[in-house]
């Protein structure tokens, strides 16, 4: 107490207009001369207790906390008290109505009745966003209002991706509970609805945006559950961790972005005829990672789609082989006029160069002429890769002959292990920046490309990320712009490594510079540790 009086006072000193300046003279308050308006915006950048202890400013500051426009209630400094003081807050807000209301409970006795109680009354006097956020635990249930004025809300009630709490919505529910809402994200939490897809066209007219992340259905047979979606309004759609689903159906006038990651590979799902039916001729961008469902059925024309991301292929691997490559090839062929392809490959441990013989592995991925812009992110482990790398990549460019734009990242051949990314294991480094060589076997011989195979005339721009100096990645630096390698539209190259390795930039640079000394560009470091070339206005 004595402590927070002090903290107070010297608040009080820092705003008091009576106060003296450093020469002398009396200071001027220009903060609390502010509008209500203006003094609860500030306010609202932090948390709501620090807010209402800014009352003990000034008369000014008595109740200006009750304008701000967005009340972040947490249990994080009142664990003991939570509920009192949520209560209190919400008794003494300056108004009916909340523009936004976020929500975090990481204290495990705050997760009872009461407060989902007070959580459902809090949500219905939302007009803007609300956001609910689970820190450490999860609620048991939570039961939605009868209705909501809210434009978006974000529920998040669990902190642990195997306890999903079950979320009540109203039966029946009103006309309009729900005609504002044009934003919808859940995570982690069960649903108490067969249909829930119907309902949500129903009930939900002016959705743009729908997110269901780790989400699962406690009425579905073997838990698998369809999702049927009816929705004119709908812009935005990511389905993410959803492992019962059996059938995903859209019917989106307005749709622009599909995101389907890491779906349909639940026990139950993977005997059963999984199904994905989209009609959406407006999309544009599709996402998707993971399994594939057993049929994928596009039902409106999709040449208006430009770009595809999130796609796994699995180099030559005996055990993931024969359910991976036939459905990305199929995707790829069903979406070919997409102009920009962002793929991470997946290079199993131990590769070695007998794979390299298995050439009918790319050989069925189709041609791409349409594509500009490619992004490759090499997945595999260095210490435990008995090969280069640079056939991987070599085989994606000869699909895609009209490259503008080729990004490769190559961070993730750092990793200490696989299931981490956050552990990075450099290479040692000496004088000469001569960097160590992964653990290779006698069986590894540098790979040379057939250059007469890869002419990509259009290329203007390389960027290489996570790049570290290996002999590897020489290798693949070799293959892009070494000598012989024709790149007459060549304007830029970028070369970025980690932050922890910004001392070692300038000595790479120099290795960069002495092994492809291009004519007609320089090479220079910037102040950020990047490493580039580029092209001279003269060219020469």
């Amino acid at each position: 107490m004595a402590e927070r009086s002090r903290s107070s006072r010297r608040c009080a000193v820092a705003v008091n207009p009576q106060c003296r300046g450093s020469r002398g003279g009396v200071g001027v308050d220009r903060i609390s001369g502010l509008a209500n308006d203006l003094l609860g915006h500030i306010l609202s950048f932090v948390p709501a207790l620090e807010a209402v202890r800014s009352s003990a400013l000034s008369r000014r500051w008595r109740r200006a906390w009750t304008h701000t426009p967005d009340l972040k209630i947490s249990d994080e400094l009142h664990q003991d008290r939570f509920l009192d003081f949520a209560r209190a807050v919400l008794a003494q807000y300056g108004a009916p109505d909340i523009p936004s209301l976020n929500v975090t409970i990481g204290c495990r006795p705050n997760l009872g009745p009461a407060t989902t109680a007070w959580l459902c009354d809090a949500m219905a006097r939302v007009v803007g966003s609300i956001c609910v956020e689970m820190d450490r635990y999860s609620l048991d249930q939570l039961v939605l209002p009868r209705s909501l004025q809210a434009k978006a809300m974000i529920l998040n009630l669990s902190a642990n991706f195997y306890e999903k709490p079950l979320l009540i919505f109203p039966e029946p529910p009103e006309a309009a509970a729900f005609g504002r809402l044009a934003e919808l994200s859940l995570s982690n939490l069960k649903l108490q609805i067969y249909g829930f897809g119907e309902f949500l066209s129903s009930c939900f007219p002016q959705l743009r945006k729908l997110h269901l992340r780790n989400v699962c259905n406690a009425t579905g047979k073997q838990g698998l559950w369809p999702l049927i979606l009816h929705m004119d309004m709908l812009e935005e759609l990511k389905v993410d961790d959803v492992f019962q689903l059996m059938l995903l159906q859209v019917v989106a006038a307005n749709l622009r972005l599909l995101t389907v990651s890491h779906c349909f590979k639940s026990l139950a799902a993977l005997t059963t005829d999984t199904l994905v039916k989209i009609s959406a001729p407006r999309l544009e961008v599709i996402s998707w990672s993971g399994r594939f469902p057993k049929q994928l059925n596009f039902l409106t024309d999709v040449r208006c789609v430009r770009r595809l991301s999130g796609l796994l292929v699995y180099w030559p691997n005996i055990l993931t082989i024969e359910y991976s490559l036939p459905d990305v090839v199929q995707f790829l062929e069903t979406c070919s006029g997409a102009d920009q392809l962002d793929v991470c490959v997946h290079i199993p441990d131990g590769w070695n160069p007998s794979m390299l013989a298995r050439e009918d592995f790319m050989e069925h991925i189709p041609c791409l002429p349409n594509i500009r812009t490619l992004s490759l992110t090499i997945i595999a482990i260095l210490r435990w890769l008995r090969c280069p790398i640079g056939p991987t990549v070599f085989s994606f460019l000869r699909r895609c002959p009209n490259l503008t734009l080729l990004h490769i990242d190559v961070s993730t051949l750092h990793q200490l292990t696989r299931q981490n990314r956050y552990i990075i294991v450099f290479p040692d480094d000496d004088d000469k920046t001569e960097a160590a060589k992964p653990s290779q076997g006698q069986e590894c011989d540098p790979w040379q490309p057939p250059k007469d195979q890869m002419q990509l005339g259009s290329l203007r721009e390389i960027r290489i990320s996570g790049f570290v100096g290996t002999d590897p990645e020489m290798e693949l630096a070799n293959l892009l712009f070494g000598v012989g390698a024709a790149r007459p539209a060549l304007e830029r190259i970028s070369i970025s490594s980690f932050a922890q390795l910004s001392d070692r930039m300038d000595r790479i640079a120099l290795k960069m510079k002495a092994r492809f000394p291009f004519k007609g560009g320089r090479w220079e470091t910037s102040q950020w540790g990047e490493i580039t070339w580029t092209k001279n206005i003269d060219g020469l």
